[in-house]
């Protein structure tokens, strides 16, 4: 993510390719934006979003190795990352054969994307995808919000099952099958839109934020004034240089010690929330509490899905633990009764690190803060780049899982550096 030095990437593009890339990246976003919809409520075959994903990224890959060479640093990363992964496939298939499609599906996913983010540089200096992608999702959400609107009127407009376009307690879900991915998403273009210089950018930037907020998406609605009030401490002299780094390693400390303080934050939550509500509290955080937990068996991980087999006495603890507060633990149990097939075999944590705690145990919990610290070091010299990165960090450590719609919002954030360093 470095600056902008030349316009030496630069090059002039006909019509015919700037229409496939456009093309190719827009079907990508508006795959991401439907992240964890089940099409095949609609007839269509099940799977189908994946099978598209992975579609689009092949091809897609395949057209920037044509346009613009493969560079040797990035095989150098490349064939880093793909060993790591490699390492925790064997792993995982170690404890858990049984999910080696799973395994080599997120293996090759993740692969596709890490060369993507290689050439964001030239995609976004030849093709401007920042801006294109922004008005994607933004017809996108109007058209949600049209429909949320019709609903809201009694109009029967929802099409597909589950939570898209609202769930039950008719929190705006947008395009994607969950509240807190809309929520998330849109809080993150909120603060994209904010800091650059884009044209009309106060309307959209309220238009997101409105987003956000019916979304229910408590997290993002709570962790962005947060770090809006950052931009004023920073102006203090010196405050920024000697607190940059400590802002990320305390976002990872309090997720660590969330295996430590548990109990009293659910005794709080217990007093303040019905036990229905407070089922998503105990699913989301109880997956930082059993990832740190696992690490005492497990000090290296599981591997990728390993942990299918390995978490579930870890599981059952942190219920039982619980057990004497008025809390739905349901969620998390049915991840570890042979009653629900289905759930015990399709489960998953509900944020990155703990996917990664898991799978790859110490060693993984050491890159991943490493690599956020390095990060943060980089785009230090921005302030808003900081602010937007520790937005994604800190989701990645609470409320956002491994789909779709976090490839393409990390790939979006690098397209949005290249583009604020060249219009400089």
């Amino acid at each position: 993510m470095s600056d902008i030095s030349s316009g030496t990437l630069i090059k002039r593009y006909n019509f015919t390719t700037i229409f496939i890339v456009k093309f190719l990246i827009g079907l990508l976003l508006v795959n991401s934006l439907f992240s964890g919809v089940d099409f095949s409520q609609i007839g269509l075959i099940k799977g189908l979003s994946s099978i598209a994903d992975f579609g689009l990224k092949i091809v897609l890959v395949f057209v920037l190795l044509v346009l613009f060479k493969i560079r040797s640093v990035n095989v150098f990363y490349i064939t880093a990352f793909s060993f790591l992964l490699l390492i925790g496939a064997a792993l995982g298939g170690w404890f858990h054969g049984e999910d080696y499609d799973k395994s080599l599906s997120l293996l090759l996913n993740m692969f596709l994307w890490f060369v993507i983010f290689s050439y964001a540089k030239p995609l976004e200096l030849n093709f401007n995808i920042f801006r294109f992608s922004l008005k994607i999702s933004t017809i996108c959400l109007i058209l949600a919000l049209v429909l949320y609107l019709l609903a809201e009127q009694g109009f029967n407009v929802k099409v597909l099952g589950g939570a898209w376009l609202y769930d039950e307690n008719f929190r705006f879900a947008g395009t994607f099958a969950e509240p807190s991915l809309n929520g998330y998403f849109y809080g993150l273009m909120f603060l994209l839109v904010l800091f650059s210089r884009q044209q009309y950018r106060l309307i959209l930037a309220l238009m997101f934020a409105v987003t956000t907020y019916i979304s229910g998406a408590k997290f993002s609605f709570l962790i962005i004034p947060v770090l809006l009030s950052l931009i004023y401490l920073f102006k203090i002299k010196n405050f920024f240089n000697y607190t940059y780094q400590l802002i990320p390693l305390g976002l990872v400390a309090i997720f660590v010690s969330l295996a430590f303080d548990y109990h009293g934050l659910f005794a709080f939550i217990d007093g303040h929330s019905t036990n229905s509500a407070t089922m998503t509290y105990v699913t989301r955080l109880g997956f930082p509490v059993v990832s740190i937990w696992h690490l005492s068996e497990y000090p290296f991980g599981s591997g990728i899905y390993g942990f299918k087999t390995t978490l579930q006495p870890f599981i059952t603890d942190y219920c039982n633990a619980l057990s004497n507060l008025d809390v739905n633990c349901n969620e998390m149990l049915s991840y570890v009764s042979m009653q629900d097939p289905n759930a015990s075999e399709n489960f998953a944590p509900k944020d990155v690190l703990s996917f990664i705690i898991l799978s790859y145990g110490v060693p993984g919990l050491f890159l991943f803060t490493s690599g956020v610290c390095l990060l943060s070091a980089k785009l230090k010299e921005n302030k808003s780049y900081f602010i937007i990165l520790m937005y994604i960090v800190a989701s990645m450590l609470f409320t956002l899982p491994f789909r779709f719609i976090l490839f393409y919002s990390i790939f979006l954030f690098q397209c949005y550096i290249f583009r604020m360093s060249s219009d400089k």
